[in-house]
C-alpha cells in the first residue's frame, strides 16, 4: 500500500477485501484481495492480479456513477489495489437489480421463461447471512415485521426462514429508507446498463451495497467489480465474462483473462480514463 497515507488499523476483513482505518479523518482505505470465492465462501481460490483488476473496475464504475449524480462513498483511487472512501455504516443488505430473468430468480419464479427481459428493472433485497445462504427479505411495514425466505425456491410458508419485528431485526429499515435503496439500486443499474450497452454488452443483473455517511446520507458503497454482476457480450450467455465463469468451474487463467477484459472495457466508461 505504498504511495498513500499509511492506515493504522484493520477495521474489517471480508472474503475479498480489507477495510483500513485512516485516523483523524472521516475516510477509510479499501483494499481488494486476490481471492475469488463461491458458494458463500465454501469454495476459494487466489487469482494473482485480481485485486488490481477489481480496484480498476470499481474506480471506473464509481466515477461514472458520480458523474451521473448518484452518491457514492468513493473518493479516489490510491494504489493498484486500494481506494480511499468515505467512512460509512454499512447496511447489511444485498441490493439486486435485474433486467433479465436468470440465475436464482428462476428458482423463485419458475413460471418465468429464462432470459425474459423485464420492461421495468426488478428490485430485490437479500440479507447478508452466509449460514442461511442470503435469504430474500420481505418487509411488511403495516404489521411491523420482516420475513426472510430461502432464496432458492418460491416464496411460501414452507420456505420461510424466520419472521421477526422489524425493530428487532439486524436488517431493520424504514419505508423511506427502502424507497431510497430501491431508487439508488435501479438508478445505478440503469447508468451501468447504458455504459455497457455502448460496448454491445448486456447487463443482466447487478448486486450492490449501500452505507450511511456521518451526516445521514445513504450512498452506494462497498465495491462494484466483476463479482458484482452478470454481463453478456452480444447478449449471449455463452459469451459471459463475469464471475459465473468461476462458479461454473472454468480454468483460473481463463477467468483471470476475462476479468482483465472487463477492467479494460470499463476504462471507457469515463472519458478521462480512455
Amino acid at each position: 500500500m505504498s504511495g498513500m497515507e499509511q492506515p493504522q488499523a484493520r477495521l474489517a476483513e471480508g472474503k475479498t477485501k480489507i477495510i483500513w482505518d485512516l485516523p483523524g479523518t472521516d475516510e477509510v482505505i479499501i483494499e481488494s484481495k486476490d481471492d475469488i470465492t463461491a458458494g458463500d465462501g465454501e469454495r476459494r481460490d487466489v487469482i494473482e492480479g485480481k485485486a488490481a483488476l477489481a480496484t480498476q473496475t470499481t474506480g471506473n464504475c464509481f466515477r461514472l456513477l458520480e458523474r451521473a449524480g448518484i452518491p457514492t462513498h468513493f473518493v479516489t483511487q490510491e494504489g493498484d489495489r486500494t481506494f480511499r472512501a468515505k467512512r460509512v455504516d454499512m447496511i447489511p443488505i444485498e441490493l439486486v437489480a435485474r433486467r433479465v430473468a436468470f440465475g436464482s430468480y428462476l428458482k423463485r419464479d419458475p413460471g418465468t421463461q429464462p432470459r425474459t427481459k423485464f420492461e421495468n428493472v426488478k428490485f430485490e433485497m437479500f440479507a447478508k447471512d452466509d449460514p442461511n445462504h442470503d435469504p430474500i427479505l420481505d418487509y411488511d411495514f403495516e404489521t411491523g415485521v420482516v420475513r426472510r425466505y430461502k432464496a432458492s425456491a418460491p416464496i411460501s410458508a414452507d420456505t420461510l426462514v424466520d419472521e421477526v419485528p422489524i425493530s428487532e431485526s439486524p436488517f431493520a429499515i424504514s419505508p423511506e429508507q427502502q424507497d431510497v435503496l430501491a431508487g439508488l439500486t435501479i438508478d445505478t443499474f440503469e447508468v451501468l446498463e447504458a455504459a455497457w450497452a455502448d460496448h454491445e454488452v448486456t447487463l443482466v443483473d447487478l448486486k450492490i451495497e449501500c452505507g450511511v455517511t456521518a451526516d445521514g446520507q445513504i450512498v452506494v458503497a462497498d465495491v462494484i467489480d466483476n463479482d458484482s454482476w452478470r454481463i453478456w457480450p452480444g447478449g449471449d450467455p455463452e459469451q459471459m465474462v463475469d464471475k459465473q465463469l468461476y462458479r461454473d468451474g472454468q480454468p483460473l487463467d481463463y477467468v483471470a483473462d476475462r476479468y482483465a477484459w472487463v477492467a479494460e472495457a470499463t476504462n471507457h466508461f469515463n472519458p478521462t480514463t480512455t
